[in-house]
């Protein structure tokens, strides 16, 4: 029979190992960081610490006050964590466009902004698709095409996701603009390329190279529902 003392020292192991687990939870939760654990015990990282929540609202804050080089270096660190965080990448799209101004020429800041939009929108978030119609509508020479504002356009107006709330409409003088803008027959073929649209989301580096995801990445694709 176990001696009292014995007992009671297993117990306390225990109990302390418990609570080292519960802290590294707690900590694992708290820094937002997600690692996955093979079956040879490896961890990989596959979305860093940091609070993203945080940083996204610090990065809308700064945004709003019309600070954009100050919130694209928070929005990115959010918008890289990829899947999940469509709602940043669109706010970092929309500041970089912001930032690039009205210049009729590409910039490096323009099209870094054209790149997280479309992840976004290629995710299925309306808000990056109504800006997208709108750049290819009245954006620079080189990206000025009628029948991928069309695209985009239907692809906002048809979004069923619209409904979400903290959903941000597009200006309806805004919609209309875009329309106006549209030569005869660009809104059919914008209609039938949106017709095939699957949602496709963007893995960054780091979760791609954690193992095979499924078509798509984690979520996966679905395809648009009927109009």
């Amino acid at each position: 029979m176990r001696s009292i003392t014995a007992v009671a020292a297993s117990a306390l192991v225990a109990l302390t190992l418990a609570a080292c687990g519960s802290d590294n939870s707690d900590r694992h939760e708290r820094d937002g960081s997600v690692s996955i654990t093979g079956i040879d015990g490896r961890v990989t990282v596959v979305r860093p610490g940091g609070d993203p929540n945080a940083a996204y609202s610090e990065g809308l804050d700064l945004k709003s006050h019309g600070n954009c080089p100050a919130a694209v270096v928070k929005l990115r660190s959010v918008a890289n964590l990829g899947p999940g965080y469509e709602n940043a990448q669109t706010a970092l799209g929309s500041c970089l466009l912001d930032m690039a101004g009205k210049d009729k020429d590409l910039s490096a800041e323009y099209l870094e902004g054209l790149t997280w939009l479309r992840r976004a929108g290629d995710a299925g978030w309306p808000e990056a698709q109504g800006i997208l119609a709108t750049a290819h509508a009245f954006g620079p020479t080189g990206i000025r095409n009628g029948e991928e504002a069309a695209y985009w356009l239907v692809l906002y107006e048809t979004n069923p996701t619209k409904g979400r709330v903290g959903f941000m409409p597009m200006a309806t003088a805004d919609v209309a603009a875009v329309e106006k803008s549209l030569m005869p027959g660009q809104k059919e073929v914008g209609n039938a390329r949106a017709s095939q649209w699957q949602r496709k989301v963007w893995l960054p580096p780091a979760q791609m190279q954690s193992g095979p995801q499924g078509q798509g990445g984690p979520r996966g694709r679905g395809r648009r529902p009927p109009q």
